[in-house]
C-alpha cells in the first residue's frame, strides 16, 4: 500500500484521481484504479437544500425525483451517492437555483444515501 498525503489542501487539489502501477518483470503497465474525487468544501457559502420525492419506502419501479438547490449561487449541482467515488449526475441549476434529478424505474441497487453538493466558481459545499 502506498499512501499520497495531501498537506495544506489547495483548490488546485479538488479533482478525481486514479492509482496506477508499472511491473519491471515482465514489462507492463497495470489499469487504472476506480476513481476517488477529492471535495474541499468553502465554509463561505451555505450548503445546498436536498428533498426526496416520494418519501419513505418505495416501490420497484417507482421514478423517484431528488431536488437539491444552492440559493441561486448558480455554478454546477452535483448528486452524489453514498458508496460511489465520484458525483452520479450533475446539473446547471434552473433560474431560482434548483436543479431536479430524476431516478426512473428504481431497484434495489438505487437503495441508499444520496448528498447534494455545488460549484460556485471553484468550491464544493456540501449536504447530506
Amino acid at each position: 500500500t502506498v499512501e499520497f498525503p495531501f498537506l495544506n489542501t489547495k483548490w488546485s487539489d479538488l479533482g478525481v484521481y486514479w492509482c496506477q502501477y508499472r511491473v519491471l518483470d515482465p514489462p507492463g503497465v497495470s489499469a487504472l484504479s476506480d476513481p476517488v474525487e477529492l471535495l474541499v468544501t468553502d465554509h463561505r457559502y451555505p450548503k445546498p437544500g436536498i428533498s426526496l420525492g416520494p418519501e419513505g419506502h418505495v416501490r420497484t419501479g417507482t421514478n423517484v425525483i431528488i431536488r437539491c438547490w444552492n440559493q441561486n449561487y448558480g455554478g454546477i449541482i452535483f448528486l452524489h451517492k453514498e458508496g460511489r467515488s465520484v458525483p452520479i449526475r450533475r446539473q446547471v441549476p434552473d433560474v431560482g437555483g434548483m436543479a431536479t434529478f430524476t431516478l426512473f424505474g428504481v431497484t434495489p441497487a438505487d437503495a441508499g444515501s444520496y448528498r447534494c453538493s455545488y460549484r460556485p466558481g471553484g468550491s464544493y459545499v456540501l449536504s447530506s
